[in-house]
């Protein structure tokens, strides 16, 4: 990994001396980010870092039982564990242990799971360009947004482990990019593409229709704007397509789970409070205050320790719930600089709320339902790993992508100009230590 990647950033670093151009710039870095999470994949087995893999058996009721299910020919017959989700991810992982087995000669069935990863790695990677065509949309210099998203380590765990975490982050990242697209055009295709990013999101993960909010005010803002314009007619036609296209799909496993098992819609399994100490601290403990004396001591996150769901989500955007054999020294010096990278984002968002563009107003409400979502989540279910920082990953990319959008609207001025450099540099270094981390562990 360490010798491909030098291979890219020589090349890539030649290339750009002669003839510089941020397209190319973006190639690269997109390039240098896929063999992260190609290589993270290939040399992590799926037993090692996993979220509710359980035992690689049939007869378990985690996501690898799922998939041996779903190889045997049919969906999980009840909705225990994490048979509760639906079966986009599982089918998908089918379909590419299938091509695969025969290939590579697979037989146990540790070896047959391991290839499911296959599906969250492309997932991941493609999640980039998403974000790549989101800084075109936005008319945003790509560099930073691209590079926090693409060397972030959770999202190379994410590309390695067996669930349905990277597709339905791609998912929501997709709506995000066709909300917009349609929000400028509401021409059939992005009515449909749009339709279909809810629908085939909803049956990969369930809580991707949380962003039918802030879609849907987009939706009604631009029907008031079409009633102004005497444009009404078309633009509920196309809301009728959209509403045709991606509620019965989009719903259809839920309703087979009310049906078959009396699950109601907004079911998530309730793993227990057993272990759990956060329950037991006050709100202001845990959503309010900020234990900076923990912030280093430890480095990492612990599930059943912890309490604090900011200082929680901000180890867990490098680490997740994982200790890593390593020396100490890189892990803390990355936190440090993602701590800064962190209050950088949070003061480009604070000012992107003055911001009367439409989009940037999207975005803001999109994150917005987002973390609202995320701490009602951990108020009805106060364990440790209810605060994981998979949960509310897309606000990450939007905060990346109005960071880097600050820095382009102010970079021309002699300060900001300063403050632009520092902020690449930051960066730069990040990507970096975290490419260097996660080649050595």
């Amino acid at each position: 990994m360490i010798l491909l990647i030098l291979s890219i950033a020589c090349i890539g670093g030649y290339n750009l001396c002669q003839s510089f151009d941020h397209e190319q710039l973006a190639s690269y870095i997109l390039l240098i980010a896929f063999v992260m999470r190609i290589g993270y994949m290939l040399y992590t087995p799926c037993t090692l870092r996993p979220h509710d893999l359980k035992n690689i058996s049939i007869d378990s009721d985690g996501h690898a039982a799922y998939i041996l299910n779903i190889l045997e020919g049919h969906l999980p017959t009840s909705n225990e564990g994490q048979f509760y989700h639906p079966p986009l991810y599982h089918i998908l992982s089918a379909l590419v242990i299938l091509i695969l087995k025969p290939i590579l000669h697979l037989t146990s069935d540790m070896d047959v799971i391991n290839c499911a990863r296959v599906v969250s790695c492309i997932f991941s990677c493609i999640t980039l360009y998403c974000v790549k065509s989101l800084c075109y949309q936005l008319k945003i210099n790509n560099f930073i947004p691209l590079s926090m998203v693409g060397f972030l380590p959770n999202f190379y765990l994410m590309g390695g482990r067996v669930n349905n975490d990277a597709i339905a982050l791609f998912f929501m990242t997709l709506i995000i990019l066709f909300s917009i697209r349609w929000y400028q055009d509401q021409n059939t295709k992005n009515t449909v593409i749009l339709a279909l990013s809810f629908a085939l999101g909803m049956i990969s993960k369930l809580s991707v229709a949380i962003l039918a909010i802030s879609t849907g005010i987009l939706m009604l803002c631009t029907l008031i704007k079409s009633f102004k314009e005497h444009n009404l007619f078309q633009t509920i036609r196309g809301l009728c397509l959209f509403a045709a296209a991606s509620i019965p799909l989009g719903l259809s496993y839920a309703i087979r789970n009310f049906v078959l098992f009396h699950q109601p819609f907004h079911y998530v399994l309730d793993v227990g409070s057993a272990g759990f100490i956060s329950q037991n601290y006050s709100y202001f403990q845990r959503f309010l205050a900020f234990p900076i004396t923990k912030m280093f001591n430890p480095i990492y996150n612990n599930p059943y320790t912890d309490y604090n769901l900011w200082l929680y989500l901000l180890k867990g955007g490098l680490y997740g719930e994982f200790r890593f054999h390593i020396a100490v020294a890189i892990p803390a010096i990355m936190l440090f600089i993602y701590t800064i990278l962190s209050i950088l984002m949070m003061i480009s968002v604070v000012c992107s709320l003055r911001d009367k563009d439409i989009e940037v107003s999207y975005l803001l409400l999109s994150a917005t339902v987002l973390l609202v979502s995320y701490i009602i989540f951990n108020i009805k279910y106060p364990y440790g790993c209810t605060m994981d920082f998979r949960y509310v990953a897309p606000v990450f990319i939007i905060n990346s992508l109005l960071f880097g959008r600050f820095l382009d609207k102010h970079h021309d001025k002699k300060f900001s100009m300063v403050f632009y450099g520092i902020s690449g540099g930051v960066v730069l270094i990040f990507s970096l230590l975290s490419i260097f981390m996660f080649c050595i562990i």
